[in-house]
């Protein structure tokens, strides 16, 4: 499996203001063994301002967009 570095070709796959429900996306891609990193924009003082992020390789894009899709259905 390949490592998500700053060098990667990694993409965005969820953008949202709910770290609770990014954790559990994030958990369940990794079960389908898709590599995860998980990025926290928000404002440090608040948490209310900004967004959580999860991003994949490009390569895994696909395959996570329909795990998320079928996670909102």
């Amino acid at each position: 499996m390949a490592t998500i570095t700053p060098e990667s070709n990694i993409v965005i796959v969820y953008k949202g203001t709910d770290e609770f429900s990014a954790r559990i996306l994030k958990t369940k891609l990794e079960s389908f063994g898709i590599e995860v990193s998980f990025a926290d924009d928000r404002d440090s003082s608040y948490n209310a301002f900004g967004y959580v992020y999860l991003r994949v390789l490009k390569e895994n894009k696909e395959r996570a967009e329909e795990i998320i899709n079928s996670t909102n259905e």
